[in-house]
């Protein structure tokens, strides 16, 4: 890849950002070894858009199993969006720094310390931004997602915006340096995200800058029986939504079908091992993960036919079930340079 150009210091200024009638919603804020087959009938929103009654349709959010979720039946995001699940996306944060030696495997370092403009596309509780904006203070970066978890408190150089990302991005062509998409291909229709996100991450880009795609690329192994009945439910039914659960080869082939405008580098790979016979950070990535798979309790119970409280016993053991077998996944990073 050629070396990434500098720029001169970005500044909060440099963006522009107007209503306009593209639809887009935006807002700044300073004992068997063998596992059942499943039956997949149940849609994985289904308990949550039995609450989304038209009295509640002018309402942002909707309350379900004690968790707040967000009243769009559009999106396909399964998490909670409230405070526990800010907590819960901050943990995994540091766990990923942690893992990969840095929030970015981009060779953007040089350029963000010098002043660079940045966009994390779907940044959710704006985790990674603030964690970036504190170590590069002299770029700007930009949040952007459905869900306006966005803090409250946040470094000056850093803004957070609403906006659907398949409706577009409020930006001009060529706008950033560095543009970062974390676990957004998970939580997106499959065939949308190919036909216009896609095209959209490139456009923004300036030549020379870089896109940088982090998510979930293959399933659990050396998995013990309990999470291997738990994610069969979970793939197969993100699989039913539209989404692509392990995306890692197809994202490199979907960019690779633009090589006329971009240059496309071999994926990086990165292994999380659950549980304590992987230490602190095995431990830390088994509780976030728990935390998650809590934040989706009303959702999993009703796909796999269980109470609640069935499907807690089910973490429970399946807890100690890490700590015995050391079940791994791998998430990925893919790095793609704009010509």
């Amino acid at each position: 890849m050629e070396k990434i150009r500098t720029n001169k210091p970005a500044s909060l200024k440099t963006f522009n950002i107007s209503d306009t009638d593209s639809g887009i919603s935006y807002e700044s804020t300073e004992d068997e070894t063998e596992v059942n087959t499943p039956t997949y009938s149940p849609s994985l929103m289904d308990p949550i858009e039995n609450v989304m009654k038209p009295e509640n349709l002018l309402e942002k959010f909707v309350e379900a199993g004690g968790r707040r979720y967000l009243n769009d039946n559009t999106v396909k995001c399964f998490l909670p969006a409230d405070q526990e699940e800010v907590k819960r996306a901050h943990d995994q944060n540091y766990v990923e720094k942690t893992i990969w030696g840095g929030n970015y495997s981009a060779p953007v370092s040089e350029n963000l310390s010098l002043g660079a403009s940045v966009l994390d596309v779907g940044c959710g509780a704006g985790a990674w931004i603030t964690d970036m904006a504190l170590d590069y203070p002299v770029s700007v970066f930009v949040g952007i997602d459905i869900i306006p978890l966005f803090p409250e408190n946040h470094p000056s150089n850093s803004v957070f915006l609403k906006c659907n990302i398949l409706n577009g991005l409020p930006f001009p062509d060529n706008t950033f340096d560095f543009v970062r998409q974390g676990y957004v291909v998970i939580s997106i229709d499959w065939q949308a995200w190919k036909e216009k996100v896609v095209k959209e991450l490139i456009r923004i880009t300036k030549p020379g800058g870089y896109i940088e795609i982090m998510d979930v690329y293959r399933d659990p192994t050396n998995s013990g029986i309990i999470c291997q009945k738990i994610d069969s439910y979970l793939m197969e039914n993100f699989r039913k939504a539209g989404i692509n659960p392990a995306s890692g080869t197809d994202v490199i082939k979907t960019f690779n079908e633009f090589k006329d405008k971009v240059i496309v580098a071999p994926i990086e790979e990165r292994t999380y091992y659950f549980g304590k016979k992987a230490g602190r950070i095995g431990e830390a990535t088994l509780k976030y993960t728990l935390e998650a798979y809590r934040g989706m309790k009303i959702i999993f119970a009703h796909i796999m036919g269980i109470t609640e409280e069935e499907f807690e016993q089910m973490l429970i053991d399946y807890e100690k079930e890490c700590d015995e077998v050391m079940s791994h996944r791998s998430r990925y990073r893919a790095i793609i340079q704009k010509r």
